[in-house]
């Protein structure tokens, strides 16, 4: 190269500022060809560094602009959440303020006394169950979902809540049933499998008609656990199939009873099912009612 390399160096740089950015590569490559000086050595290595600040700059504006979105995003999302739990605590607050209001100010007897305290305690339990709800979903979404696994036992887990719930579901004359298989003890975190089987067999109850039955089974199946709720509900439509395990999803079926549904539970049944390696899954059929398993694979102490 009589120039020392000059020329070469020149046409590659005339080709990159004409758009041909493949170029580049060879831009990087040209200070280990033979026969280049060491002047023009050291303007190729110049170059080189300019277009490297230059695709790095890039790179951190694409980056920026990638994580202002998502930050948008989550804003929307925070601003979302904040409005359907405001708009779903406004009502039992209404509640307990005018019946607080009535014990404080109205000659009551004894009989309208217990009742408005009652009401008060379900109406309270109700916002619980919703800031809980709430509180698992960002501690979710921030990725601090840590499980303290210990031995227990899912038909006995299941079976204990069963009995639990049958006062529940008798006032809305709903008969539960049960086919509790012997299923090997496993390591999971009991206080999440217990939020999950309260929200699977809650969702089962809050949706089902007076006067029908709810079916829940245990059993093992090929090393993997499944507890099963079954109701006679109005079922899942197939356009909202997809969306049932979303955060905040209310679906067009309403509960019978009253009840509240925030639209949570089965997201953080999901995230629970997750996070001890299972899923949940639903299979349903529009006004004959739906099934929703639970599984997970068991566990053993090391």
């Amino acid at each position: 190269m009589e120039d020392g390399g000059l020329s070469p160096l020149t046409q590659i740089v005339n080709q990159i500022a004409a758009g041909n950015l493949d170029q580049l590569d060879n831009l990087y490559q040209f200070p280990g060809r033979p026969g280049i000086n060491s002047d023009v050595l050291e303007l190729a290595e110049s170059i080189g560094m300019i277009f490297v600040k230059l695709e790095a700059r890039e790179f951190n504006l694409q980056r920026a602009a990638d994580v202002e979105n998502r930050l948008k995003d989550l804003n929307k999302l925070k601003n979302r959440h904040l409005g359907i739990a405001a708009h779903d605590l406004r009502n039992p607050i209404s509640t307990i303020r005018g019946m607080s209001s009535m014990l404080l100010d109205m000659e009551l007897d004894d009989v309208q006394r217990n009742y408005f305290i009652k009401s008060i305690y379900r109406v309270s339990n109700q916002m619980l169950t919703l800031v809980n709800n709430l509180l698992d979903v960002a501690v979710i979404e921030s990725g601090k979902f840590d499980l303290k696994l210990e031995n227990a036992n899912l038909s006995t887990l299941v079976s204990e809540w069963v009995e639990w719930t049958v006062e529940t579901a008798k006032k809305k004359g709903i008969k539960l049933t049960t086919d509790l298989q012997p299923i090997p003890d496993s390591l999971m975190d009991m206080g999440k499998i217990k939020q999950a089987v309260d929200n699977l067999l809650s969702n089962a109850i809050k949706f089902s008609p007076l006067d029908s039955t709810v079916h829940i089974s245990c059993r093992l199946v090929e090393g993997r656990m499944e507890a099963a709720f079954t109701d006679q509900g109005p079922g899942i439509p197939p356009d909202e199939a997809d969306r049932l395990f979303e955060t905040f999803q209310k679906l067009r079926a309403r509960p019978t009873g009253g009840e509240k549904s925030t639209g949570l539970g089965l997201s953080i049944v999901k995230n629970i099912a997750e996070a001890h390696g299972g899923h949940i899954s639903c299979k349903s059929e529009v006004g004959k009612g739906s099934t929703f398993t639970l599984t997970i694979p068991v566990k053993h102490l090391e």
